[in-house]
């Protein structure tokens, strides 16, 4: 699994970090990306949607968002 930690980032940053996360990954994996606004959550969503990806999100606390995206190379 491989994490990116974009807690504290206006979008587009959130998406523009998943992006190079998912382009640099050689194999299928899981990869999470932490973010602290919906907005994120909802970019981060279509993104993945976008590359026909299964994405789900997780609210760990009151502006802490989990998105997973489980990415098929």
């Amino acid at each position: 699994m491989i994490q990116v930690n974009a807690m504290g980032e206006a979008c587009p940053i959130p998406v523009v970090k998943t992006k190079k996360a998912v382009d640099a990954m050689t194999q299928s994996d899981t990869l999470e990306t932490l973010v602290d606004n919906e907005i994120a959550v909802q970019n981060l969503t279509k993104f993945a949607a976008s590359r026909g990806f299964a994405v789900k999100s997780q609210k760990m606390g009151e502006k802490e968002y989990k998105v997973i995206i489980e990415v098929k190379k």
